[in-house]
């Protein structure tokens, strides 16, 4: 099994999936880090070929971190997946990474928003 990094793009089989899961093999951008995988998981965020329609989607453009398309990284529907759910480490025929640090920084919001991370705990039930 090869191993996964941060801000990696790769390709995923997401099936089973039920409802408005994502199914199918897709890519996916790997949002946790290198200590998390060495159990064997990775938390992902999966991409699809379209303009983002949610708070929680990041666009990524034609040409950056080997998409072919205009697409949006999913940050509301992350999953943790088991490694051996990755069907390529590499897209495109190379190895595949986020670089830019704007987009980078709006898939760090985008997750805080979806686990309420960036409340302040008074509001959240958390203090």
């Amino acid at each position: 099994m090869s191993s996964v990094a941060r801000w990696q793009i790769v390709l995923i089989d997401f099936d089973p999936a039920i409802g408005h899961g994502q199914a199918g093999v897709r890519r996916a951008l790997v949002v946790s880090r290198g200590p998390f995988h060495g159990s064997g998981m990775a938390t992902v965020c999966p991409v699809s070929a379209r303009a983002p329609r949610y708070p929680a989607e990041v666009g990524i453009p034609a040409g950056h971190a080997g998409q072919t398309l205009d697409a949006v990284i999913l940050c509301h529907q992350i999953r943790t997946i088991d490694l051996r759910r990755v069907t390529a480490f590499n897209v495109n025929g190379a190895h595949q990474m986020v670089t830019d640090p704007g987009i980078r920084a709006a898939v760090r919001a985008a997750l805080a928003r979806q686990f309420g991370l960036d409340l302040p705990p008074a509001l959240d039930g958390a203090a």
